[in-house]
């Protein structure tokens, strides 16, 4: 968890920080997945069996795919929104809302 968290406010800091990065939430989003897709995989899928919650099961039926597929789909559409946020908001309050909900984001 500690370097999923290293990782994520590493992209935060780098969009922050750099102006070229700003405007590339896609590219962070799909970076940020990737790499806790394989974080994940590494840490946890490959030597342990996980039990999803019941809501994540749901959501893996209702698409038709396996949990872990639609795991990796919600964190892409969660972390897009959020580096999307994080651009279009780059000071002020919001900002640092959004900053602060980005430890939420790490947690998932």
């Amino acid at each position: 968890m500690v370097i999923k968290a290293v990782f994520f406010f590493s992209l935060v800091r780098s969009q922050v920080k750099f102006d070229l990065l700003k405007d590339h939430w896609l590219f962070l989003g799909i970076l940020y997945t990737a790499g806790v897709a394989f974080l994940s995989f590494v840490f946890l899928v490959s030597w342990q069996n996980i039990i999803w919650a019941p809501w994540q099961n749901r959501v893996a039926q209702n698409v038709g795919v396996s949990p872990w597929i639609a795991w990796l789909g919600e964190t892409f559409l969660l972390s897009t929104l959020y580096f999307w946020l994080m651009a279009k908001f780059d000071e002020g309050v919001i900002f640092w809302t959004l900053l602060l909900l980005g430890i939420l984001l790490v947690l998932f």
